[in-house]
């Protein structure tokens, strides 16, 4: 009976976990769409802007496959950030793929999105830093096993 206690006890911390985990992830996204708002960015806007880099060019392809995003809605997003001068686009020997890199205007904004996400992110709200470098080496493993 003592092994079925511990098996019943490993299988209620297990859906606690994906309970709070899944409860978390909800209040980040909340947050998250409340701070690309504060700059006028929907969701998507504000996640291409993350994934992009001032200092190098990336396909719309790649850019779309770091955000787990159809390529289609990628174009779309990119013109609505290229039409407030927050990207560019540019050609490449290939004619049939465009690079996208972020402007000197859309690196700020980035910089400042992001240094107001990390304000009151709620995976850090409330930790000691000795918290906090427990929960980067926890997420740092299980991004690890995601590969």
């Amino acid at each position: 009976m003592a092994a079925q206690t511990v098996t019943t006890d490993e299988d209620q911390a297990t859906r606690e976990i994906i309970g709070l985990a899944d409860g978390l992830v909800g209040r980040i996204w909340v947050q998250f769409q409340a701070r690309a708002a504060e700059f006028n960015l929907s969701a998507p806007e504000a996640k291409a802007l993350q994934g992009l880099d001032p200092e190098l060019p990336i396909s719309m392809r790649e850019l779309a496959a770091r955000l787990g995003a159809n390529p289609s809605n990628i174009t779309v997003v990119v013109g609505r950030l290229e039409a407030r001068g927050l990207v560019s686009r540019h050609g490449s020997e290939d004619r049939r793929v465009k690079g996208v890199q972020l402007t000197e205007r859309g690196a700020e904004l980035r910089r400042r999105l992001e240094q107001r996400l990390a304000e009151d992110h709620p995976a850090i709200q409330g930790l000691s830093s000795t918290q906090r470098e427990a929960l980067r080496r926890i997420l740092r493993r299980l991004s690890e096993q995601a590969r």
